[in-house]
């Protein structure tokens, strides 16, 4: 968990939704944000989920790590079925970021290369090139390329994925650059 906070409280969390409100998983999407990591909740996404389904929260565990009590949901996720979310619109927060993640880092976000967060990264490329005027370095780009390329394939044999690091405050004018550009 992040701090002793609703992750959906933090500054970032809206800035983030509004990002993926212009994108949306293909029809091919192989559910592979269910499959990463365990999914950490708190106690109000697990209110959501008990409204939802309350047939697979005897699934959800009680954690306590660093003194930070919150819930977790081991994977694969007991609420995909048939490779979709049976609990979509009752989700917990992190399910709500995918492919945004958060890390240690303050002030940075992770984006993972699933087909989604390979759209974003080719917007967010074609932003820095035209707005900002600062090309992305083309080893960047190939890192995210290649790690967006074998993405399923390292998920499936449990090694390491390779995700671009995005600083937040780099995220709140591309989130304008959408919203114009759609305009």
């Amino acid at each position: 968990m992040h701090g002793k906070g609703r992750l959906s409280d933090l500054p970032f969390f809206e800035t983030v939704q509004e990002i993926l409100s212009h994108y949306s998983c293909p029809s091919s999407c192989p559910a592979i944000c269910c499959k990463l990591a365990d999914i950490n909740l708190d106690e109000k996404d697990l209110d959501l989920l008990m409204q939802a389904s309350k047939y697979q929260t005897d699934k959800i565990e009680s954690c306590d790590e660093e003194g930070v009590s919150h819930y977790k949901i081991s994977i694969p996720c007991p609420y995909l079925e048939l490779g979709r979310c049976s609990v979509y619109e009752w989700r917990p927060t992190l399910c709500r970021m995918f492919p945004f993640n958060i890390c240690d880092v303050p002030d940075v976000l992770l984006l993972f290369p699933c087909d989604m967060g390979a759209s974003i990264f080719k917007d967010y490329v074609e932003y820095s090139d035209n707005i900002l005027k600062q090309s992305i370095p083309a080893k960047t780009i190939d890192a995210f390329e290649q790690s967006h390329c074998s993405f399923g394939i390292r998920q499936n044999k449990c090694l390491s994925i390779p995700m671009l690091v995005l600083k937040i405050n780099n995220l709140l004018p591309f989130k304008e650059y959408l919203k114009l550009r759609l305009k």
